[in-house]
C-alpha cells in the first residue's frame, strides 16, 4: 500500500530517459496502427492467392492450420500483429487511466489523444482543439502530461496482460511446430 502511495505522491515526477521513451512510445502509435492494419490487408491477400480463401475464414478454421512453411509464415505475421495490438490496447489503456486522473486529467487526456492517438494532428492543431491554448502553456502542459502518461503506462498498466498475451502466444507458436523462444 505505501509504494502505491508514493506512486502518488511522485506521479508526475519521472526520470528523463522515461519521459524521452514514452514522448517516442507515442510517436510510433499511428504508425505501429497503419502497419498493423496494412500487414492484415497484406496476409489477406496473400492468403488468397494462396487457399482461395480470406483471412477471416481461415481464423474460424486456426486451430486445424496446416504446417506448410507458406502458412506457417502467414500465422506468425498473424501472431506478431496480435502482440502489436497487445501494446496498443496497453496503451490506450492508460490514456483512459491518465483521464481519470484528478489533476488536469481531463486536460492531459485530450491532448495526448489528440496530439498522438489521432494521425496527423500536429502541435499547432492541437492547440486550436484545445481552445487555442497559448504556445508556452501547451508544450507545458504536454510535458506534465507526458509524464504521467509515462507513470501510468508503467506503473499501472496490467502487468499480468501483457504476460498472459506472452504465454498465449508462446504457446500458439510452440504448438505450431515453428516454437520461438521469447
Amino acid at each position: 500500500m505505501q509504494r502505491i502511495q508514493d506512486m502518488f505522491i511522485n506521479m508526475e515526477e519521472v526520470a528523463e530517459d522515461a519521459y524521452k521513451n514514452t514522448e517516442l512510445l507515442l510517436s510510433q502509435y499511428t504508425k505501429v496502427m497503419f502497419r498493423i492494419e496494412k500487414n492484415l490487408v497484406d496476409i489477406d491477400y496473400e492468403l488468397y492467392a494462396e487457399e482461395g480463401t480470406h483471412l477471416k475464414e481461415m481464423l474460424y478454421n486456426l486451430v486445424d492450420f496446416d504446417a506448410t512453411a507458406e502458412k506457417r509464415r502467414i500465422q506468425d505475421k498473424i501472431l506478431n500483429n496480435d502482440m502489436n495490438l497487445c501494446l496498443l490496447e496497453i496503451m490506450r489503456d492508460s490514456l483512459l487511466a491518465l483521464r481519470d486522473y484528478p489533476k488536469n486529467g481531463q486536460l492531459y487526456y485530450r491532448l495526448l489523444k489528440y496530439r498522438y492517438f489521432e494521425a496527423g494532428n500536429t502541435n499547432e492543431d492541437v492547440m486550436l482543439m484545445l481552445d487555442d491554448m497559448p504556445s508556452t502553456t501547451y508544450y507545458r502542459n504536454r510535458k506534465k502530461a507526458i509524464r504521467l502518461y509515462a507513470t501510468m503506462l508503467f506503473a499501472f498498466t496490467r502487468p499480468e496482460k501483457v504476460q498472459n498475451k506472452m504465454e498465449e502466444l508462446n504457446w500458439k507458436k510452440s504448438g505450431s511446430k515453428s516454437a520461438v523462444n521469447w
